[in-house]
């Protein structure tokens, strides 16, 4: 019987666990543009987000919009120069995602990512026919913790918010999912998992998580 649910997952940090690559990334482009970022600031106040909000985190709130665009692929192409050949999926991503195929559950991508990174990181890890729906930067208006990037793919998948499972690795991310009335799975990669206090359930990656965990915790009441 298919299940009464919908599973949505953030891609930096739940796919694959990339914060080191994105923050050697910054700290590069940042050295060129005579800027610094700290390791944490940039778990903080950046990873998580969109790069119109990093940009003017690091820059300030001065920036054109043709100013963002063009740092923002800049940054994008150090990131995805630096990573190639180190790219793995978060273990036990692929085993998880072929339960609940077996089992009709949909799923989407919904990540603040540009197009071009979550094609670049779905077919290194042999997964671009994996997901029903995908929702990129250039589909949403707001970042997180913005639930706009949720509930659009919730939209997509023709689930309710409250039928929706969302796995995420940042604060703003789990932020986003709670505002969308969604259950969220945190996943112990970027933060601690003592830090991810108002996830509905923690893990460090998916081999701790089954389909039959999905549905026992979409049917727990909301707190």
């Amino acid at each position: 019987m298919k299940a009464d649910l919908a599973v949505i997952f953030d891609m930096d940090g739940v796919l694959v666990n990339n914060f080191a690559w994105h923050l050697k990334a910054w700290e590069k482009f940042c050295k060129k543009h005579k800027k610094r970022i700290s390791a944490d600031e940039f778990r903080e106040h950046v990873f998580g987000g969109n790069n119109p909000d990093h940009l003017k985190f690091i820059f300030g709130n001065h920036l054109s919009h043709e100013l963002i665009d063009k740092y923002g692929q800049e940054k994008e192409l150090i990131y995805r120069e630096l990573y190639k050949g180190n790219i793995q999926p978060v273990a036990g991503l692929k085993t998880f995602l072929s339960e609940i195929k077996e089992i009709g559950i949909p799923t989407a991508i919904a990540t603040s990512a540009e197009r071009a990174n979550v094609d670049f990181i779905l077919e290194a890890i042999g997964l671009s026919e994996n997901f029903n729906v995908i929702v990129d930067s250039s589909m949403i208006k707001k970042g997180k913790p913005d639930p706009e990037v949720f509930t659009k793919a919730a939209s997509l998948l023709n689930t309710e918010p409250q039928k929706c499972i969302v796995f995420e690795d940042s604060l703003k991310g789990i932020a986003a999912a709670l505002n969308a009335r969604m259950k969220v799975i945190g996943v112990g990669t970027t933060h601690y998992i003592a830090e991810l206090t108002e996830a509905h359930l923690v893990i460090n990656d998916f081999t701790e998580i089954s389909a039959d965990r999905l549905t026992i915790l979409i049917n727990q009441p909301n707190y």
